[in-house]
């Protein structure tokens, strides 16, 4: 039996009234569904949370001109902070290696779908 629209609402309120945090890193090894933290991180940022639909949010963060890196950065691990101070893993994404420079702006999106 499919999950009721309203559950799935549910949930995404659920979430999407946690703290989330964005971690950016440099490992970019090969990210599985058990991953429990980001390799090697380089900035952890707060994003900003938007309900799209009723079983989508979207999570956006930007890294200012203000941050810079010698090496590439390869991954992004998104998180959220529960009400005792504790993180739960929401999910490990490995990407596109690319340099931040103080000469770009860098504004990652990642939607998070409850199926």
């Amino acid at each position: 039996m499919a999950t009721a629209t309203r559950m799935k609402r549910l949930l995404i309120d659920t979430l999407a009234a946690k703290t989330f945090e964005m971690v950016f890193g440099f490992d970019g090894s090969f990210a599985t569904a058990d991953d429990g933290g980001a390799g090697r991180p380089a900035k952890t940022i707060t994003p900003t949370v938007t309900v799209l639909d009723d079983t989508a949010l979207l999570l956006e963060g930007n890294l200012g001109a203000q941050f810079s890196y010698d090496e590439e950065l390869r991954e992004i691990y998104v998180q959220i902070k529960e009400d005792d101070g504790t993180f739960t893993p929401v999910g490990r994404y490995a990407i596109r290696p690319f340099s931040k420079q103080n000469s770009n702006l860098i504004n990652i999106q990642v939607v998070i779908e409850v199926a």
